[in-house]
């Protein structure tokens, strides 16, 4: 079965839930119901929300019929979004006061047992059980079964031999030999199993939906007439003017136009702090106004929102598995077969060929049975990458797959992408150069009066350096070369200096400027003389000095900065952040070239980019990681990972964070193939039995899933 299928012509997808769809044994069943059906071409699978993908063709059953089919398999479902035929907590539940009957039976007969046979050790060796003991164990066993036996018999009629079907025959022969007591403890083991299995699970989907569940699903919108109202966001068009009362979730991506307010928007990038959002500052869908007021101005609808798009990543992101996951599947695929042919060797052999004792060998061989289930090597994988995940996302690092925290951990070469990456792409006043006797101030004066009204990022830039801004008339932009108009009665203009030769043709003065000063510079000036000029440079990200070395401290061989800008300008941001190699005046198909390169000769190589001409190097780059939920959409869809919080520091963070789960997952798969082999040479030796080989298992599927759950906990 193809992991990621392409995107084929005229398909569709149904997602369905999937009752107890927790490893690949259910998976099984799933996709022996579906596959046989006309027009399915493959399945998908989601543990950690426990549901399927079937991709069909357009002339392929129903989303309905599809449900209907699984569920005849044994496992209830239904398509997603419907109500499902019970929930998975009820499913839960419900296994969970069978397990607890069969128990309580149990105990009952093993009582019975010990009072009749003078004790608990005696009760514990071989010896004759009495028929009211027998009755009890007899009762434990037809409880649990209730359970177990619909889905063995599923696997019977599919020829498969999963865990149930297991379990089944390790029951039945425990009974033909007499061992009433280790039926009856096998079957209850087994259910308080699958109890922890599904718990665990639910843990993992308890925290996506909480990462999920943010958006409110109603906006205040005020109409012409000054008149509010409470509608659906679904309702809500682009450009529609909203009220967020102080306390209440932003219900859509929006521009505030009235108001200033701090805005949390932990849930969403991270950040530990409320940021304060002023007129012209975008809000995010799912965050939390603070103290006072704010009106903003919807900019997307409610389905293409910064939440909706990370909804959508997290949820193609459950379905998208990792190398670890696939070689656990594939394992299973044949671990399990192959234990039965064993199984089956052990009971007959020795017997046959050695003359051995037929029920000392069957019991070793049933015992091989119930420690044959893959359950504790398969759903420990899934689990450490949805944790992984979820906790990524809590402090605003979305990863798109459990297939790129896995690159993330095997980086060795990372490029940079110069403006919106290492600075801010926010100008500022580097430097201001004014010729003899005139003032910085007055320089500043003259060229913030005519950019008042800009929206350009440099004249911006400019406003806000400046101490005052007299006003300006007659404002004329001259497109390519600058502005011009009136200060108080004088005649002035800003811009290049073809803009200056034009204007002061006789004055010969120039800025004089030093290595330091890189960037871009206007001239400002009145009618036949030049008032000085103006550097504006971006801005270094503050936290990106401390970045470079932290990622290299983790072993990343070589970091490379790539760039559109002037190489003057790109090698002192360089030099700055301690980047040694450096790649000027790149084209986005240069980007390209570059990233294949790095990627062939130096090894694995992420891109961090946040713009539309950094979307091909991402495609193109092992591992694309796009700037801030504010990114482009072209970058952000390219990428497979998000910083949503614009944090360059979380960078380091990740490539960490990415290894931890590697070497958690490698903890898990050893644990567990640990487990069999130490059991399997018990077995062997005769220094097993049924009931401790299935607390065994138990065991250690509870062991590497809270293992895989301390992810969770990383910050």
């Amino acid at each position: 079965m193809s992991e990621q299928p392409p995107r084929i012509a005229e398909e569709r997808r149904h997602w369905l839930t999937v009752q107890g769809l927790d490893c690949p044994d259910e998976a099984a069943v799933v996709r022996d119901a579906v596959l046989s059906l006309a027009g399915v071409r493959d399945v998908i699978f989601d543990y950690t929300r426990s549901a399927a993908c079937v991709i069909c063709s357009p002339d392929a059953p129903t989303a309905d019929s599809l449900a209907k089919a699984v569920s005849a398999a044994g496992l209830p479902a239904a398509p997603l979004g419907a109500n499902p035929p019970a929930a998975e907590s009820d499913q839960r539940s419900t296994t969970g006061w069978y397990a607890f009957t069969g128990a309580l039976l149990l105990l009952v007969g093993f009582a019975i047992d010990a009072w009749l046979s003078g004790g608990i050790m005696p009760a514990l060796r071989a010896h004759a059980v009495s028929t009211w003991a027998i009755v009890a164990f007899v009762a434990s066993i037809a409880v649990t079964w209730v359970k177990l036996a619909p889905r063995a018999w599923a696997g019977v009629r599919a020829l498969r031999a999963d865990m149930y079907v297991l379990m089944v025959i390790a029951v039945l022969g425990a009974a033909v030999l007499g061992e009433w007591m280790e039926g009856a403890t096998v079957s209850v083991l087994f259910l308080v199993s699958l109890s922890l299995e599904r718990w665990s699970a639910e843990r993992a989907r308890g925290a996506i939906a909480a990462l999920l569940d943010l958006a409110p699903t109603k906006a205040r919108l005020r109409g012409a007439d000054g008149t509010e109202r409470l509608v659906s966001v679904e309702e809500v068009a682009a450009g529609t003017t909203v009220i967020i009362q102080p306390g209440e979730r932003i219900p859509l991506d929006a521009a505030v136009t009235e108001g200033s307010s701090h805005v949390d928007q932990a849930a969403l990038t991270g950040e530990s702090m409320p940021v304060v959002k002023n007129v012209g500052d975008t809000v995010f869908a799912g965050t939390v106004n603070g103290e006072a007021v704010l009106t903003v101005r919807t900019t997307v609808g409610a389905a293409d929102t910064t939440l909706s798009r990370m909804t959508r990543m997290v949820a193609d992101a459950r379905s998208r598995r990792g190398r670890a996951e696939r070689w656990a599947d594939r394992f299973s695929q044949y671990y399990t077969p192959a234990v039965v042919v064993i199984a089956l060797l052990i009971a007959v052999v020795p017997p046959l060929i050695f003359h051995a004792a037929w029920d000392t060998w069957t019991y070793r061989a049933l015992v091989l049975l119930v420690i044959a289930c893959p359950c504790a090597l398969v759903i420990a994988t899934p689990v450490a990458v949805v944790a992984a995940l979820a906790s990524a996302a809590r402090v605003g690092v979305l990863v798109k797959g459990g297939e790129h925290l896995e690159r993330a951990a095997d980086l060795r070469t990372i490029a940079y992408d110069k403006t919106g990456t290492l600075t801010t792409g926010m100008p500022r006043v580097a430097a201001v150069l004014p010729a003899p006797d005139v003032s910085e101030q007055s320089v500043l004066a003259t060229a913030a009066a005519l950019d008042a009204r800009s929206d350009h990022p440099l004249a911006r830039a400019i406003v806000r350096a400046a101490i005052s801004v007299p006003p300006a008339t007659d404002v004329q932009v001259l497109p390519g070369r600058g502005v011009t108009g009136l200060v108080g009665q004088q005649a002035s203009w800003i811009g290049s200096a073809r803009l200056a030769a034009e204007q002061a043709p006789e004055d010969r003065w120039s800025p004089v400027l030093t290595p330091d000063m890189v960037g871009s510079l206007v001239l400002v000036g009145t009618r036949g003389h030049i008032l000085g000029g103006i550097v504006l440079s971006d801005t270094v990200r503050s936290e990106a000095a401390a970045v470079i070395p932290a990622v290299a401290a983790l072993g990343i061989r070589l970091q490379v900065m790539l760039t559109g800008d002037d190489r003057r300008v790109a090698e002192v941001v360089a030099k700055e952040l301690g980047i040694l190699e450096v790649h000027a005046g790149l084209m986005p198909a240069d980007k390209v070239t570059i990233i294949a390169r790095l990627s062939e000769e130096a090894g694995p190589v992420a891109l961090i980019g946040d713009g539309v001409n950094d979307a091909p190097a991402l495609a193109r780059a092992d591992l694309g990681v796009a700037m801030g939920a504010a990114a482009t959409p072209a970058a952000l869809e390219t990428a497979d990972v998000a910083l949503l919080s614009n944090d360059l520091a979380r960078l380091p963070w990740l490539i960490a964070h990415a290894r931890r789960m590697r070497w958690i997952v490698r903890q898990n798969i050893t644990a567990a193939l640990c487990g069999k082999v130490v059991f399997l040479a018990l077995t062997m030796v005769g220094y097993a039995s049924l009931w401790t080989a299935i607390a065994a298992d138990t065991g250690i599927s509870l062991l590497v899933t809270m293992n895989a759950l301390r992810l969770l906990r990383a910050r």
